[in-house]
């Protein structure tokens, strides 16, 4: 073969094998960009609230409404302003000394004023019509005197299994109200002495003696949790008797409360008109003759260390014996999964509430006209809503969290105190303000001339004493004087006073008013 030819025919199958090798070779797809994560800019560390992060971190960023404030120290500066104020008007005012000496921040703090440091709230839409809202109080850590009271670590309802599937509202909170107790009693000895604290005391175990009833053991059994459940039914009525009757919805009520019914009943024995049935465990107690209304005849049943106060027994055995009720209502658990399924707080309203309370007008229709325009405008306002209402409050490692799964944003519950706007409060301030500034002005000035008739009493005595009939204010001041130390009010300077027998004494004050004083 000829050389040449051979050499174009190599050339030519090179490239038809690199055309090959193009086409086989699978492309490199390029990999798809997922979502970038979401950033958020916040003000650098040396400016940003310290609490801020541990406040985020319990609500719910992006929604509807977020909202963060910083209260940290703002109760002592409204304690030491207010404090202030009373030692200026001490001075005038002798009766008022014994409270400028207190001391206003230790009191705060031991009712717990001084425990929040920082609030948030957030509100999120789910798309259904209802929004997850939250409340945080940040505390840091260890919660005192009333905050103290909404109990220790969060856990089950343990009242939850008396309330009746149809219950139109349900409210159980943990409380420990000897914590309040002690709060008070600390600070009653902080204001008045030791002695002041033990007569407090000493008054309570003597109040309620004459009902067998001891105050301070209801106080100190008030631990535990309490629950109220309601039941409405318009299918049957209560009639009020009045000039215009009134008809009412069916009322079934269950209040139960632990840890005072050892307490309670001591004084439940001594009332004649109260008899006792023992059923196992139960110890129950039935007003002795029938009231009017069939729907209402109290109960009060001690079980163990709980009170039950029912409208009827019947109501309560049906709560007591139920094996299925709230707690196992399909609605109810879908309400309560969305805020949590234990706390130390649960709050729950039905729809069947809004509807029962509804009926109120078609239940009177013989209402006076301006009656009935109340009540119309009342049920206008109720809420419209099939789906059931719950919130939880559970106390935390940091502070205490409230969550609601409700049919409106916590921006209605923000607009109803809008009164405490920026703007409301400069309107409220710039009204408040002068009127303040008049007392404190009018204080400052009988202090100063009370100041001056002290310095006019002094020169008297030192005219008499020396003979003479002027004097200086190092002649009057100071150790060895006649007054030993004089306090100037708003700072005004009386070594400038020039002393002379039978003229007024004059001294200015720094914003340029003048105060005399003629003997």
């Amino acid at each position: 073969m000829n050389p040449k030819f051979r050499r174009w025919v190599a050339a030519l199958t090179m490239l038809a094998l690199a055309g090959c090798a193009k086409k086989t070779e699978a492309p490199v797809a390029a990999k798809p960009e997922g979502p970038k994560p979401l950033a958020i800019d916040v003000v650098k560390e040396t400016e940003r609230s310290r609490h801020f992060l541990a406040v985020s971190r319990q609500l719910e960023l992006g929604g509807t409404l977020y909202g963060y404030v910083d209260t940290d120290g703002d109760v002592l500066k409204l304690i030491g302003g207010a404090q202030g104020l009373i030692e200026q008007i001490a001075r005038t005012q002798p009766k008022l000394a014994p409270y400028a000496k207190q001391d206003f921040a230790a009191i705060a703090t031991t009712l717990g004023l001084t425990d929040i440091k920082a609030m948030g709230a957030s509100s999120v839409p789910d798309g259904t019509g209802f929004f997850r809202n939250r409340m945080f109080f940040y505390t840091g850590g260890e919660r005192h005197g009333l905050l103290a009271s909404l109990g220790g670590k969060p856990g089950p309802f343990t009242h939850l299994r008396l309330a009746p599937a149809d219950t139109a509202f349900y409210a159980e909170s943990e409380i420990d109200v000897p914590v309040v107790y002690r709060a008070i009693k600390e600070v009653i000895a902080q204001v008045g002495g030791e002695p002041a604290g033990n007569q407090f005391e000493a008054a309570l175990k003597k109040a309620g003696d004459n009902a067998a009833l001891s105050v301070l053991d209801l106080i100190y059994g008030l631990k535990g949790h309490s629950s109220i459940v309601l039941r409405l039914d318009s299918r049957q009525t209560i009639q009020i008797p009045a000039k215009v009757p009134v008809t009412l919805p069916g009322i079934a009520l269950l209040i139960s409360i632990d840890g005072i019914a050892p307490v309670v009943e001591t004084a439940l024995a001594k009332v004649p008109l109260l008899k006792r049935t023992d059923r196992g465990t139960l110890h129950v107690y039935e007003i002795a003759q029938k009231l009017p209304l069939e729907a209402v005849q109290p109960v009060i049943v001690a079980e163990g260390n709980t009170l039950h106060l029912a409208t009827t027994l019947a109501f309560f055995d049906e709560c007591h014996e139920q094996k299925t009720g709230l707690a196992q209502d399909a609605a109810f658990q879908q309400a309560l999964a969305a805020v949590g399924t234990e706390g130390n707080g649960l709050s729950y309203v039905s729809p069947k509430l809004f509807a029962e309370l509804a009926q109120f007008a078609n239940l009177n229709p013989g209402l006076p006209a301006d009656a009935k325009s109340v009540v119309d405008l009342v049920v206008k306002k109720l809420p419209r809503t099939t789906r059931p209402m719950v919130a939880v409050r559970t106390n935390v490692d940091d502070g205490i969290l409230v969550r609601s799964y409700w049919d409106r944003s916590l921006k209605q519950e923000i607009a109803a105190v809008s009164m405490y706007n920026p703007v409301s409060v400069g309107l409220l301030a710039a009204m408040a303000i002068p009127a303040f500034q008049k007392v404190r002005q009018a204080s400052q000035e009988k202090a100063v001339l009370n100041n001056l008739r002290v310095l006019a009493a002094a020169a008297d005595q030192y005219y008499l004493e020396n003979g003479v009939t002027s004097a200086t204010y190092r002649d009057l001041v100071g150790p060895g004087h006649y007054v030993k130390v004089l306090n100037p009010v708003a700072g005004e300077d009386y070594r400038s006073l020039q002393f002379r027998q039978g003229q007024a004494l004059r001294v200015r004050l720094p914003d340029g008013r003048m105060v005399e004083f003629s003997p």
